[in-house]
């Protein structure tokens, strides 16, 4: 984008024409400082008002009357910008004065937000570009002139435009924020930040520059002490460096760059660096490709650039082996083969005879009487018995190569003829060793067996009684006792008796019998008791007898003012004027208390997520300091941006336990900010009977909060305004840069009592300490419906609550009468 500082003698030129009585501006009075890009970008939005748009319109004027305005020499364009952003013309648009005179003239303000980081990002991708103008090696200068705190984020694209080579000087008027317009700025500040206090003054931001005007070199008549290169700049100068170099931070003396440290390079192995450049090797084993920048490995067998006698191996780059054919070996140097005699070196695994047959070869043979077999290693005698030539009746025993012995299958014993076989009975010859009996089966073969009652053991020989109680052989429910082998009877655990079928147990209920001396309640086991009581009593340590509970004696109950006792329960009371409130133990005298609460948060981009967590933290400090339930303060939760989000209505929770947990999982909006939208969806939607509020006939308090930490991009006045109308109570929370004009529109009167402000986000909390919701005194002033605890509605309370209490001691004595009805039944049964 040029030379920027070619632009400054025409800047400060411009800024100083201003200053002073002049006659019309000739030709002969224009800045011929060199051919720049310039575009003003102009603040519409709402905060600026008709008559300072028009001032800043002649300010523009004015500028563009000492320019040498041309398509060769000085280029303008005009952007405006509030919530969107819209050129008036780019740069290419206009060659004459008068034309942009004219089109300045015709501009129309947009008068919304003020997102200026949007409007420096458009300044940045779109005006000054080719296509709309932009010229290469030619200054970009932007000028930029606002009268508020930007709305979105402003560092970051000025950052990006000024390292594109965009010069900025930010004019601030009135209510701009300085630290926004150093943010947007080019250094040094003290050259383009101005803030003038109104809109009729801000020509006078031109006195600063009469001293700078073109005339002084800085570089040619001063120490500048740049180490390489100096550039000279209206009224100062900067350093710069040699091709491969870099400015250091102290903005004089130059650092070599070093590529290959800093990672910019493209060598695959090793980067050897110079200033500025760099050159590529490659490690040991490798060389350099004709890319000079890729390496390859370097393969010595391939290349036969070895000694091996036969075979090379190749093990890495630049590495390599050596090693024999199949057959031979290598020689103590590594690298010559001698020939394998597997025979001689007994490595043949040949059973009977090796024959060598070459380098590594042979074939395996076998002794006389002997075969090879399959593997043509081992050898196999010759077996006669497996070829048939024996004579034996049974079997024939191999005895070695050619040789043979017979013999008898089992249960037969071998004949005086030493071939023919006779059975053998073993139980005749008494060879059987069984306990019992034995049953001949088979020639040499028998079995065991056991006489009745007994059964076989695992040997198959010796036997044992049969226990059918230890088999679980039986049908006894629960005891049976072994008689002998097979035989056995029924009994039962202690605590029961054995019914008539003389298998079956019942269990002995000693409550049910009467066999027991408990006061009040048995409780039965099989043969046992233990004795308890009645709700509301205790028992005694004769572990028999009970004693009538005190329940506000024994018991924490909790009561504010005084406990009354009942049969195993208890009650609270309040003093005389006082009234129990819901939870049935506190007293009071403050039922509008109970409230109907919307809370509006802002969830725009500006929050960010860290301070959107200490919002909802915020929240759950105003729910912990609030009576909540169904009958009392009801709560609901809205969360706005660009759009609005009903988070949870009135009637969705009814503890504060439920609310917090639902105010902890909202998530994160992150657009923009339509307070105006939130106030009106809170009055037609939020405050509904749909949603939970409470008929206003029955005169329970609306309260609606907005917490918020910016301008509002839509108007707030009408609903601000609607909602108090309707009686709705409103509080106004503002952080940051929430405005405090806006968070006053939307406070009920007394606004000091509805309005609260802090600067950080973290202080917050302080607001939620500080935060009363509870509206108690109005009822002194007849706003608020007060119930009087002799009205019929609550009398009525007072009556069903008697009621629920007798009907739960009414169930509870027929349990116990049905309870004692049963236990009657069973002694009878029994008799």
């Amino acid at each position: 984008m040029g030379n920027i500082t070619a632009f400054s003698c025409f800047i400060f030129l411009t800024f100083a024409v201003f200053t002073t009585a002049r006659p019309k501006s000739g030709p002969d009075q224009k800045c011929k400082s060199g051919p720049v890009d310039l575009v003003f970008l102009i603040d519409s939005s709402r905060s600026v008002r008709p008559h300072e748009f028009e001032t800043m319109r002649k300010f523009m004027i004015d500028i563009l009357n000492t320019l040498d305005i041309g398509l060769d020499t000085t280029r303008v364009g005009v952007v405006q910008y509030s919530s969107k952003v819209r050129s008036e013309f780019f740069l290419k648009t206009h060659s004459k004065l008068e034309s942009m005179v004219k089109a300045i003239n015709e501009i129309v303000p947009l008068a919304q937000g003020t997102m200026t980081g949007l409007a420096i990002r458009y300044l940045m991708n779109e005006a000054f570009t080719p296509g709309q103008g932009d010229r290469p090696k030619v200054p970009n200068v932007a000028v930029i002139v606002t009268d508020g705190r930007p709305q979105d984020r402003v560092a970051e694209v000025a950052a990006e435009a000024r390292e594109k080579g965009i010069e900025i000087y930010a004019v601030g008027v009135a209510r701009a924020d300085m630290t926004s317009l150093r943010a947007m700025a080019s250094p040094p500040f003290e050259d383009h930040v101005f803030l003038v206090e109104r809109f009729d003054l801000i020509h006078q931001f031109g006195l600063q520059f009469q001293d700078k005007l073109c005339g002084i070199d800085l570089c040619l008549e001063s120490d500048h002490g740049c180490e390489h290169i100096c550039e000279s700049s209206p009224g100062s100068y900067t350093c710069d460096c040699l091709p491969g170099y870099r400015l250091n931070t102290d903005g004089k003396t130059c650092s070599a760059i070093d590529l290959c440290a800093e990672g910019k390079h493209d060598c695959q192995q090793i980067c050897t660096s110079s200033p500025g450049s760099f050159t590529c090797d490659c490690n040991q084993g490798y060389h350099l490709n004709n890319d000079k920048k890729t390496c390859s490995p370097v393969d010595l067998c391939t290349e036969g650039k070895h000694d091996c006698g036969q075979v090379c191996v190749y093990m890495g780059p630049g590495i390599f082996t050596c090693d024999c054919n199949e057959g031979f070996r290598l020689n103590e140097d590594e690298k010559s083969c001698s020939p394998i005699d597997l025979c001689a070196e007994g490595k043949h695994g040949c059973e009977q005879v090796c024959v060598y047959s070459g380098p590594g070869i042979f074939t395996c043979d076998c002794n006389e009487g002997y075969r090879l077999n399959g593997d043509k290693k081992t050898c196999s005698p010759i077996d006669l018995c497996a070829e048939g030539k024996h004579g034996c009746e049974q079997v024939c025993i191999y005895s070695g190569p050619g040789s043979f012995t017979c013999d008898c299958n089992e249960g037969y014993r071998l004949n005086g003829d030493k071939k023919t076989c006779s059975p053998i009975d073993l139980c005749a010859e008494g060879k059987h060793g069984c306990e019992q009996v034995c049953i001949y089966s088979g020639p040499g073969s028998f079995t065991c067996d056991c006489n009745e009652g007994y059964r076989l053991n695992g040997d198959k020989k010796t036997c044992s009684p049969i226990d059918l109680c230890a088999e679980g052989k039986h049908d006894c429910e629960q005891v049976c006792v072994n008689m002998g082998p097979g035989i056995f009877t029924c009994d039962c655990n202690k605590g029961y008796r054995l019914n008539e079928d003389e298998k079956s147990c019942s269990a002995i209920d000693l409550c049910a019998e009467g066999k027991h001396d408990c006061e009040q309640l048995c409780i039965s086991a099989p043969g046992v008791f233990t004795c308890d009581c009645n709700k509301g009593f205790k028992l005694n340590k004769d572990k028999r007898t009970c004693t009538n509970m005190d329940m506000c004696n024994t018991v924490k109950h909790g009561c504010e003012y005084q406990c009354v006792n009942t049969p195993g329960s208890f009650y609270c009371v309040c003093p005389e004027g006082q009234l129990l409130q819901e939870d049935g133990k506190t007293c009071g005298t403050c039922k509008s208390a109970n409230i109907d609460l919307v809370l509006l948060i802002d969830g725009s981009k500006s929050v960010r997520p860290q301070n959107f967590e200490l919002v909802k933290k915020f929240v759950n400090q105003v729910v912990d300091s609030l009576d909540v339930s169904a009958h009392g303060t009801r709560v609901g939760l809205v969360q706005y941006s660009s759009r609005v989000r009903t988070e949870f209505p009135l009637n969705m929770y009814h503890t504060a336990a439920d609310i917090k947990n639902a105010v902890m999982k909202v998530d994160y909006m992150e657009k923009g900010t339509m307070t105006g939208l939130a106030l009106k969806h809170m009055l037609e939607n939020s405050f509904s009977e749909a949603e939970g509020a409470r008929p206003a006939s029955r005169n329970i308090p609306r309260v609606g909060l907005v917490f918020t930490d910016g301008r509002s991009q839509d108007d707030i006045s009408e609903y601000a305004k609607k909602a108090k109308e309707a009686g709705i109570t409103m509080y106004a929370v503002g952080v940051g840069k929430a405005v405090e004009d806006e968070l006053r529109e939307i406070a009920s009167d007394p606004v000091d009592k509805h309005f609260y402000y802090t600067t950080d986000f973290t202080a917050i909390n302080t607001i939620a300490e500080n935060l009363k919701l509870n509206i108690c005194p109005a009822e002194s002033q007849g706003e608020v419906e007060v119930k009087d605890p002799c009205a019929c509605e609550n009398m009525v309370e007072f009556q069903q609550g008697t009621i629920n209490t007798l009907d739960l001691l009414t169930e509870k004595l027929a349990a116990m009468a049905s309870r004692l009805e049963q236990l009657e039944n069973q002694l009878l049964s029994r008799k």
